[in-house]
């Protein structure tokens, strides 16, 4: 009976080693794969990272280009529209001084006329015979006084209107300016941020700085996976693993003794009852 329970003992110990190796072996390159995975995917992912950020990269600096060119365009047709509004002025300028000096000569010319027509008038009532104080010579006073209030008043309005003129030139030039010099703001601040855009994908810039955050995470989490998994490796091989053996023989070899010696206590007990009864 001790010895039946022995040889069940030894024999389940030996299967519980085995077992045990074969399962760490099992574990061990289930583990391994799963360390292969995560290197081929840290590899993969770090890849993708990269090549995302230098299309972004690439990306930024085209948006940065053409924003400058735009900027640059800006900067030339303000400089067109600077030229022009100059000329603008320029030239109702010389308009107004043109049509003020045509006016002078055709103001004096009316005056020698008014007075040329009053003399006339006052000579022909003269050569007949119609003294001052008439109502003929009054007559020739008023139509004097008439067409000199007439031009009076086409003075007058002229002045006006060219008041009007030039002040409709320079609020027009102001407004000039002031389209200008938004649209120079304007250029200045897209150059700016286009300057933003590339120094952010720069060494030190937000963006940079970003993608190597990016990176550090996914080290970060690299290394740690692979070395629990590198840890749970090795309580599967060399020593840890016919440690495992042993302790996994053990326990199998002291079941099968305790099975062995219970089936041989059972076999034996039944083969005396056996004699008993053929006695």
């Amino acid at each position: 009976m001790l010895e039946a329970a022995i040889l069940t003992g030894l024999v389940s110990w030996f299967g519980g080693m085995l077992g045990s190796a074969l399962n760490d072996d099992k574990e061990s390159e289930k583990l391994q794969r799963e360390m292969d995975y995560i290197d081929e995917m840290y590899k993969l992912n770090t890849e993708k990272a990269e090549q995302e950020f230098k299309e972004a990269t690439r990306q930024a600096n085209k948006n940065a280009d053409e924003a400058e060119q735009q900027a640059d365009l800006t900067d030339l047709g303000q400089d067109i529209a600077e030229v022009a509004a100059g000329n603008d002025v320029n030239a109702a300028i010389d308009n107004l001084y043109l049509s003020q000096a045509s006016d002078t000569w055709d103001w004096n010319l009316q005056n020698m006329q008014i007075a040329s027509q009053q003399g006339a008038g006052l000579a022909q009532l003269a050569a007949s015979g119609i003294r001052a104080g008439s109502s003929l010579n009054d007559a020739v006073l008023m139509e004097t006084a008439t067409n000199s209030a007439q031009l009076q008043f086409s003075q007058d309005a002229k002045r006006r209107s060219d008041n009007n003129n030039l002040a409709s030139v320079l609020n027009n030039i102001a407004g000039q300016k002031f389209n200008i010099m938004g649209n120079r703001i304007g250029a200045d601040i897209t150059r700016q941020n286009a300057l933003d855009l590339r120094n952010s994908y720069a060494v030190g810039g937000y963006n940079y700085n970003l993608y190597e955050n990016q990176k550090q995470q996914m080290q970060t989490q690299y290394n740690y996976q692979r070395n629990s998994l590198k840890e749970e490796k090795k309580q599967h091989e060399g020593w840890n693993k016919w440690l495992n053996a042993f302790t996994g023989g053990l326990t199998a070899g002291s079941k099968g003794f305790a099975t062995g010696y219970n089936v041989a206590e059972t076999v034996y007990e039944g083969m005396k009852y056996r004699t008993k009864i053929g006695e």
